[in-house]
């Protein structure tokens, strides 16, 4: 395998690094619109094209989220983060690995 230039990895880096902070004004935006308390409970998947994608650890909070809250609480982050609106919430079940 031939090594990679360091150009790569810079790049690799500076994405990763710009894909941490858009997740992070989505994260503000849950914990603004669903209170603290619910953090330690999701994280953010992902967001591309306009979807964005949450991981919640409680099936509870699942079947509120997405049966029941799900457009009020897109419209939401549209308000809290205008300049990044999404199309689509999805909500995952799966466990966060975040405790």
């Amino acid at each position: 395998m031939d090594p990679r230039p360091a150009g790569d990895f810079l790049r690799d880096i500076l994405k990763q690094a710009g894909t941490g902070k858009a997740r992070r004004v989505y994260v503000e935006a849950l914990e603004e619109i669903l209170g603290t308390d619910f953090a330690p409970h999701f994280q953010i998947l992902g967001c591309r094209k306009g979807r964005l994608v949450v991981e919640l650890d409680s099936a509870p909070l699942f079947a509120e989220l997405s049966g029941f809250r799900r457009e009020e609480i897109r419209q939401r982050i549209n308000e809290l983060v205008p300049d990044r609106p999404i199309a689509q919430l999805t909500f995952r079940l799966g466990g966060t690995g975040r405790r």
